[in-house]
């Protein structure tokens, strides 16, 4: 957070009269017409960082298993209603894309960034002094985990884009009294609470704001002066009351016990020091690694008290330069502990929920910051005056203005120190986001699997740093990899193939073996085991299974090519067993204590050699 480099202007809402164009020259970019082209720098540089960032990363375990729910169907898509909806279309168009997620990821950030300088333009004008605010944005470090990470991306930036929307909706309802602006911050109300609770938020900031800035007097004309704007309220109350109904609605889930609220709600201190603090000023600069390739916020207790430091001397700045400007980092204040406690209780009914604040703290936070440095040092415009500048008698009468060529030098400074130590907390952060195993162990199966298209896989669970046994079903390999241009071919229960491989730690195509839950002995007939001929083979095993599914192992010699049919279990499988010695493998479910082998050509006998049944592992060296 920053001091704006021309407080000392129209804070009484009053415009300074344009210079002339110096003799014998023709017009120059003037002040107000290079904002939006310095704007535009600041925003693309934001967007290449973010870029860089996102991708140096990959899909999380969090984000496969979403993407297994929406091609596959296993599992569910973990979220609010709008999150899981974006996951699903992106399951469907483009699985286990990350060019395609983090495009959609700088579009939302693109959105973001351009509403938030237009809605700083609509409250303060085109300024030069309206780049600072929207530099505290662009170098906050508060939106980038939930910028990054997909499954947090489609929580936090819908939100981010129902804030700006809804604010500048309801400043031009303000300014117009129109009807249409209100209904458009109501339907961003609406919208944005299918993807996060923290979006009540926004009706508490609209309240605020129209309170604080447009109204004046004593409280019953305040009250008066809300009334009259009745139409927003009501669309207001109608877009909050019908997004909870959808919410519960679409999602329903079990809400969270008072202790555990309690204690989420209890670390919201911590939860500032930690993330709110040093985020606003570029931080935190340290990171400590998470789950998967994650990593949350760790900064030194020297870097917390740095940032306190600053937020609080710009705070006292304003406060010391203007009357009124106190009221806006109260809002702030007010606004930071609603939005983390929204999120934590979201955190807590992690059926439903938000990704936690200890893990992604809110980015709205960051959108906050930077409106309420706007409202601390300049005016709005076309409202009452708020600001006013102190002047101390005797002190003030012959003070020198600060002088125009330095206020340029000085927000260019601020700029640069903000977006020095953003580049650094990403760039520290961009080093845990790169360590990602899931990339890895998909990317190895892939190209193994393209070099042996025709290999059936049994599946099998992935190690736990790819997806976690929290995660199941969706921690399996085809699971992970459901989303693949190519499918792999995994075997189907009641599928006979002559040959099974698996895929290893790392995700290399690996001969398949069976380890046995149960087995055979050695059979009755000596040289033939048991013989499937005019009469089934009934194949006792030395064991039973529990209910479930299990790979089954047949050594099979054939005198001649015959029809078999083999059963085990709940499972009835047919297939071709040709003539020779060969190993057959099928996909059974249910308990299995014995094995039903019928040859189903007359004077056909087959020997039935020894069955395994068991899970699927790598073959062993020297097997």
């Amino acid at each position: 957070m920053a001091t704006p480099a021309d407080v000392g202007v129209d804070v009484t809402g009053e415009t300074a009269p344009a210079r002339p164009h110096p003799a014998g020259r023709g017009p120059v970019l003037g002040r107000e017409a290079a904002v939006p082209v310095v704007a535009g720098v600041l925003v693309a540089l934001h967007l290449c960082l973010r870029l860089w960032t996102a991708a140096g990363g990959w899909f999380t375990p969090l984000d496969l298993a979403g993407v297994a729910a929406g091609v596959a169907g296993t599992g569910e898509v973990a979220g609010p209603p709008g999150a899981e909806a974006l996951t699903r279309a992106l399951a469907a168009l483009a699985p286990l894309s990350w060019p395609a997620a983090v495009g959609l990821e700088l579009l939302a950030q693109l959105a973001v960034d351009v509403l938030l300088y237009r809605l700083l333009v609509e409250l303060f004008g085109r300024r030069p002094a309206v780049l600072l605010p929207l530099a505290v944005y662009l170098a906050s470090t508060l939106p980038l985990v939930g910028g990054v990470w997909w499954a947090a991306a489609t929580v936090q930036l819908p939100v981010q884009l129902a804030l700006v929307v809804a604010l500048t909706g309801h400043v031009r309802h303000l300014r117009t009294g129109r009807p249409g602006p209100a209904v458009a911050a109501a339907g961003a109300v609406l919208l944005g609470s299918l993807f996060s609770t923290g979006v009540l938020l926004v009706p508490l900031l609209l309240l605020a704001l129209t309170l604080l800035w447009w109204t004046g007097g004593p409280l019953r004309e305040r009250a008066r002066a809300l009334a009259r704007r009745r139409t927003a309220w009501v669309l207001q109350a109608l877009a909050v009351g019908v997004g909870a109904a959808l919410r519960v609605l679409l999602h329903p889930g079990p809400l969270p016990g008072p202790g555990s609220l309690g204690d989420a709600v209890a670390d919201l201190p911590g939860l500032v020091g930690r993330t709110v603090l040093p985020g606003l000023v570029g931080g935190p600069w340290a990171w400590s690694p998470a789950d998967g390739s994650l990593a949350v916020p760790a900064p030194p207790a020297a870097a917390v008290a740095t940032a306190a430091a600053v937020v609080a001397l710009t705070a006292l700045t304003s406060v010391l330069l203007s009357r009124g400007a106190v009221r806006a980092w109260l809002v702030g204040a007010v606004a930071t502990v609603v939005a983390l406690a929204a999120t934590a209780a979201s955190g807590v009914r992690a059926e439903i929920g938000d990704p936690p604040a200890a893990v992604v703290p809110p980015a709205a936070l960051a959108l906050v910051a930077a409106l309420v440095t706007g409202l601390a040092f300049l005016p709005v415009r076309d409202a009452p005056v708020v600001l006013r500048r102190r002047t101390r008698a005797g002190r003030d009468a012959g003070a020198r203005p600060v002088p125009q060529a330095v206020r340029p030098a000085v927000g260019a400074l601020v700029v640069a120190a903000l977006a020095a130590a953003s580049l650094a907390s990403t760039a520290a952060f961009r080093g845990s986001w790169s360590d990602n195993p899931a990339r890895d162990y998909v990317q190895t199966a892939q190209a193994e699997l393209a070099e042996r298209p025709d290999v059936v896989l049994a599946d099998s669970r992935v190690p736990a740093g790819v997806v976690p046994d929290a995660l199941a079903p969706a921690n399996t390999a085809s699971a992970v990899l459901a989303g693949l241009p190519v499918p792999a071919r995994f075997l189907g229960e009641a599928t006979v193939v002559p040959g099974l491989a698996v895929l290893d730690d790392e995700g290399r195509v690996q001969l398949g073996y069976v380890e046995p839950v149960a087995q055979t002995g050695a059979g009755p007939v000596e040289g033939c085991g048991w013989p499937a001929g005019p009469e089934p083979a009934d194949v006792p095993l030395d064991g039973a299974t529990t209910d479930g599914r299990w790979y089954l192992h047949l050594t099979l010699l054939a005198g001649a090519d015959s029809r078999l049919w083999i059963t085990a279990g709940d499972t009835r499988a047919g297939t071709l067993a040709t003539a020779g010695l060969r190993d057959l493998y099928v996909l059974v479910s249910g308990e299995v204590d014995r094995v039903r082998v019928e040859a189903a050509d007359p004077g056909t006998t087959v020997c039935v050699g020894a069955v395994r049944v068991g899970s699927v592992r790598p073959l062993p060296a020297g097997r």
